[in-house]
Order: structure tokens, then C-alpha cells, then sequence
């Protein structure tokens, strides 16, 4: 026991030292990124804030600072994470700590922005508002978190009336499927009454044609017939007219009569 305790001593005593060199090697990390971040690396910048935290993960200017790098890069889901956790921090004033809800803000608005229609982001959206207001309490006069609310309230709403737009959209989706389902019925009735109809018609066409064809057939006959009896006038007629020329043409010439003159981010 005598010897375990210098032990224990010592690891007290080394403990701050250690405290000491970690928050040294994070600001010394935090410092590298600021630099990178600087130059629109923000891959570069994204890689050393995370050694920071690496070596201090309460480090709320490293959490702060990555969330801003990973905005740059479009990862705002991954962003709105870090602000909240730089948000954590205990010792925060008013100014720093609005700034932070703006940014948080902001990541979600545009984490709602980038989905495929606005009721999909609309939990991002609420996020928003609720980060804008925050922050505007904390500073009123900051007339860009006032405007982004404005827009964050503009797309929340838009967000609400296209669910109801889809919701409705479904109630008369399924009214219109009880109507085509009735409809259907209406068409089998329809349907069948049809086809007795076409039969009747066939019928009735069947029975026409026939009909057509007998007095087709008559009018032949009567035609025959008729052509026979004006046959047998004619030739009587031509008789009686050879007798008469016969009788005439040693006196007189036939006369001929004459011919007739006849188609259109934020």
C-alpha cells in the first residue's frame, strides 16, 4: 500500500500536464484548419478540426469550425451535429451562441432545400424556424437571421399545404377507385346487353339481306318477264313498219331526222 500510493501521486500530478498538452496540440490543430479554411480547402480544413477534437472533444471552437467546413462541403445534416454540439459548452455568451443557432440554422434549411420536394424537408424546415427564433432572441438586431426566418417560415409552409396536397390527392385517388369499381360493374351490365344487342343486329342484318336478295331476285323475274313482253312488241311493231316502208319506198324517200345538240437559393 505504501508503494501504490507515491504511484497514484504521481498520476495526479502528470493529469494536468497532460490536460495542458492536449488543449496545446488542439488550438495548435484548430489553428492549422483556420488556415486551410482560409483557402477554400475544406477538405484540408475538415481533416485537422477533427485531429482537434481528436485530441479535446469539448473544444467548441473545433466543433463550431468543422460544422462550418462540412456547410462548405454540403454535408449540412453533419454540420447542424457539430453546431450543436459547440452549442454544449456552458460558457457561451449571447453573442457566440445566436451566431452558432444561425449557422445551425441555416445547415438545416438547407438540408430541407436539397430534398426532393418540400414535404420531405419539412421536419428541416421546423428545425429552422426554431434556430432563427432562437438565435433572435439572443440578438434581435441581427437582420439576416430575421430575413432566413422568413424564408424558413415561407418553406415550412409550402412544405404543409404539398402533404395536404398529397393527402388529398390519396383520399380522391381512393374515391376515384370506388367509382371505377362501380363503373366496372356498370360496364359488365353494359357489356353483356351489347352483346344481345349485336346478336339482335346480326339478325336483323341477316334477315335484311335476305329480304335484299328475294326482291332482287323478283325485280329479275319481273325484269325477264317484261323484257320478253317488250321484245315480242317490238318485233310486232317492226313487222307492221316493214309493211309500211315496203308500201312507201317506191314513192318517197325516208326522211332522216336531224342529230340532237344534245381544299416556358438561395
Amino acid at each position: 500500500m505504501k508503494r501504490t500510493l507515491p504511484f497514484l501521486l504521481c498520476i495526479l500530478m502528470l493529469l494536468p500536464s497532460l490536460a495542458v498538452a492536449q488543449n496545446s496540440q488542439a488550438r495548435k490543430d484548430t489553428r492549422k484548419g483556420n488556415r486551410e479554411y482560409k483557402s477554400n480547402h475544406f477538405d484540408r480544413a475538415e481533416v485537422d478540426y477533427r485531429r482537434a477534437l481528436h485530441a479535446d472533444s469539448t473544444a467548441y471552437r473545433a466543433h463550431y469550425n468543422l460544422g462550418n467546413t462540412l456547410y462548405r462541403q454540403k454535408k449540412y445534416d453533419e454540420a447542424a451535429t457539430h453546431y450543436s454540439r459547440a452549442l454544449e459548452h456552458p460558457d457561451l455568451d449571447k453573442k457566440t451562441r445566436s451566431r452558432i443557432l444561425h449557422n445551425r440554422g441555416n445547415s438545416n434549411l438547407k438540408n430541407g432545400l436539397q430534398k426532393e420536394n418540400r414535404a420531405e424537408g419539412m421536419q428541416d424546415f421546423q428545425k429552422a424556424v426554431n434556430d432563427y427564433q432562437e438565435a433572435l432572441k439572443l440578438n434581435p438586431k441581427n437582420d439576416d437571421t430575421r430575413y432566413n426566418l422568413s424564408y424558413a417560415k415561407k418553406m415550412l409552409q409550402q412544405a404543409q399545404q404539398q402533404q395536404q396536397q398529397n393527402g388529398g390527392g390519396n383520399d380522391q385517388n381512393q374515391q376515384q377507385d370506388k367509382k371505377d369499381q362501380g363503373k366496372n360493374g356498370n360496364n359488365n351490365q353494359d357489356q353483356q346487353q351489347d352483346q344481345q344487342q349485336n346478336q339482335q343486329n346480326q339478325q336483323n342484318n341477316q334477315q335484311n339481306q335476305q329480304n335484299q336478295q328475294d326482291k332482287q331476285q323478283q325485280k329479275q323475274q319481273q325484269k325477264k318477264q317484261d323484257q320478253k313482253k317488250q321484245d315480242a312488241e317490238r318485233l310486232l311493231e317492226a313487222v307492221k313498219n316493214n309493211e309500211k316502208n315496203t308500201m312507201k319506198e317506191n314513192t318517197k324517200k325516208l326522211e332522216v331526222a336531224p342529230a340532237g345538240r344534245i381544299e416556358k437559393d438561395w
